[in-house]
């Protein structure tokens, strides 16, 4: 029987960041319908004494190529990409969210995700500003995604080393995908990433525009469907007021 829930964790070099992520789920490895996959590209390779947890070494390089080997690898009906580093959030319980994903609709889930060095999760952008998402605010920490979507859309673009997230969240969510968005917290995100160092900004923002060029018909679709939308909600609405009006009966001789 395959696992529900496929937990990919991938690390490079960072043996304290991937114990402090094994910690946190090492008792959820104890539901057997959970896995936990770590691919690893560290030099010499990490050292992970749960036997649960399945280590494989990252045949190629980057952080995009290592999302598609676990993703390879996973054989869940959902994937979470919890990397090193990060941790499950303690107020988030595996009969929760196994709970949660076994009767939900949606295809992707997406959770609160705190900072480290904060007690609450940021909140989500409201749902005017959520789509379509010219800011990059879905967490991948905190997100869950039902594997078959990546059998639908594609792997992660492996062309961008910081925002191949981004990338897929605008290829994905452009379709009809259903989306549940939570307020509960899901993760816990590790300072210290490529997307959080200075020298990388400059390349992070240059991606960013890249995946908003590549994406930009899609995003006016989007707009000009959602003006039209709003455009025949208040025409109905003017229609509806006017025949909707007593008539005043005509003054008698």
């Amino acid at each position: 029987m395959n696992p529900i829930l496929s937990i990919v964790t991938i690390t490079k070099n960072d043996p304290a960041g991937l114990a402090q992520t094994l910690a946190s789920t090492a008792a959820w490895l104890m539901d057997p319908t959970v896995e936990q996959i770590v691919i690893d590209a560290s030099a010499p390779p990490a050292v992970v004494n749960n036997p649960a947890v399945r280590v494989i070494r990252q045949r190629s390089h980057g952080i995009a190529t290592a999302f598609n080997e676990g993703l390879q690898a996973a054989k869940g009906e959902w994937v979470w990409f919890l990397n090193g580093g990060d941790r499950v959030d303690v107020r988030l319980t595996p009969e929760f969210l196994l709970a949660l994903l076994r009767s939900s609709k949606a295809d992707v889930i997406i959770g609160g995700m705190r900072y480290e060095e904060e007690a609450e999760p940021k909140p989500h952008l409201s749902p005017n500003m959520q789509w379509p998402p010219f800011k990059a605010w879905i967490p991948h920490p905190s997100t869950v995604v039902r594997r078959r979507l990546f059998e639908r859309f594609g792997v992660f673009d492996t062309t961008y080393s910081i925002v191949m997230d981004y990338e897929w969240w605008l290829r994905a969510l452009s379709a009809d995908v259903p989306v549940d968005v939570l307020s509960v917290p899901f993760a816990v995100f590790a300072r210290g990433g490529i997307s959080q160092q200075i020298e990388f900004r400059k390349k992070l923002v240059r991606e960013q525009g890249d995946v908003i060029r590549r994406y930009q018909l899609r995003l006016w679709r989007a707009w000009i469907l959602s003006g039209w939308r709003l455009l025949r909600v208040w025409l109905a609405a003017i229609f509806v007021r006017r025949i909707g009006k007593p008539r005043v009966p005509a003054a008698e001789p």
